[in-house]
């Protein structure tokens, strides 16, 4: 019976040929599911390794095998403590790869704490390339950490976490929107293992770095840390800014302010010009600012010399106080043609500056002529 049916199948015209297609095209479909499950399993394997597996799968695309990269500096250390607070890199295909990295956000390092140095056109140490890695990202997010990161000398209260999308095809306009998921998965993990406390981040807050990066100088149409100062403070009202001479500038540990100011329908030119600055600092920079101006320091308790002739007598006031930023140092200094113009105004200017800051307990440590 058995025989007689197989020669009945053999004998048959197409039915043997489409029995060993079938069989061929479910060895194939076999074949081709068990390579996308090893290829599944794999991928949500790197999903789980990277940035402590808190990466959203659908930042990544889903018909690609991942690669996950191991050659990453984790561990580097810079003077300021630990550069790097997590990254990871997932790669895939020739060319297709997904950056993501947390570094912390420290102050750069300024070159000097004259009033000079900090109204320069470049007034910072040059940075490493990690710290500025984040100028050249696809998108980036600056998060809080109020309570401070742990492991660095001085309180560091902000991290920044940047993404670099790179692919071949047309992938990046179905990958970039989540682009901001994934920074911010990054970011809030960090919070989490850091105890940073405050406000978790949304990915709405992330977004590509606005330009220009450095805002630390006033625009020329408008000084801000120059608005204590007004004219009457002169004694008149009717000097005004000149042209040329006016700066201002904010630093994470300083802000100063350099005034250049003339007068009308006076007897002489010398008569009609007039400078005022000042500056503050705060927090770690103290010690070096008592180091570089300390002749002028001190010098407060000593009295005035007398010298003739002069085109201009600046005067230079010291004041310590509490501020907004904690314990504060500050100088006002103002410059006129006469020694008892500067000598009756420089009070007022440096009442006039303090009072715009909201400063508190202030203690005069003296005066200087220069």
């Amino acid at each position: 019976m058995a025989a007689t049916a197989w020669a009945r199948f053999v004998r048959h015209r197409w039915l043997p040929k489409l029995t060993v297609v079938v069989l061929l095209a479910a060895l194939v479909t076999g074949l081709v599911l068990v390579r996308f499950q090893r290829r599944d399993d794999h991928n949500a394997d790197v999903l789980a390794t990277a940035c402590a597996g808190v990466l959203p799968e659908r930042a990544l695309p889903d018909d690609e095998t991942w690669r996950l990269r191991t050659d990453l500096d984790l561990t580097g250390r810079s003077s300021h403590g630990p550069r790097t607070l997590m990254t990871c890199s997932v790669e895939w295909g020739e060319e297709g790869s997904l950056d993501v990295t947390a570094v912390p956000v420290l102050d750069a390092p300024l070159r000097g704490v004259r009033l000079s140095d900090l109204l320069s056109t470049s007034p910072y140490e040059k940075e490493p390339k990690w710290a500025t890695a984040y100028e050249r990202a696809t998108t980036q997010v600056t998060a809080a950490c109020p309570t401070g990161l742990p492991g660095y000398p001085r309180p560091v209260t902000r991290f920044r976490v940047h993404a670099s999308l790179n692919t071949e095809d047309d992938r990046e306009a179905r990958l970039e929107p989540q682009l901001g998921e994934a920074v911010a998965a990054v970011a809030n993990a960090v919070r989490e293992k850091s105890r940073c406390g405050g406000t978790a981040v949304d990915p709405s807050d992330v977004r590509p770095l606005p330009r220009p990066v450095n805002d630390y100088r006033d625009s020329d149409e408008d000084l801000p840390t120059c608005r204590w100062f007004r004219p009457g403070l002169l004694g008149d009202d009717d000097w005004a800014r000149t042209d040329q001479g006016n700066q201002g500038a904010s630093h994470d540990w300083a802000r100063a302010c350099s005034l250049s100011l003339q007068r009308a329908d006076t007897p002489t030119r010398q008569d009609q010009l007039a400078a005022v600055s000042s500056a503050s600092w705060w927090g770690a920079v103290l010690p070096e600012v008592r180091g570089e101006y300390g002749a002028e320091l001190a010098a407060l308790a000593d009295s005035p010399a007398t010298t003739a002739d002069q085109r201009s007598y600046p005067l230079a006031v010291w004041a310590e106080s509490v501020c907004a930023k904690g314990r504060t140092l500050s100088r006002v200094t103002v410059a006129t043609a006469t020694r008892t113009l500067s000598a009756a105004r420089i009070d007022g200017l440096l009442d006039a500056y303090l009072d715009s800051a909201d400063c508190r307990d202030t203690r005069i440590l003296g005066k200087v002529w220069k």
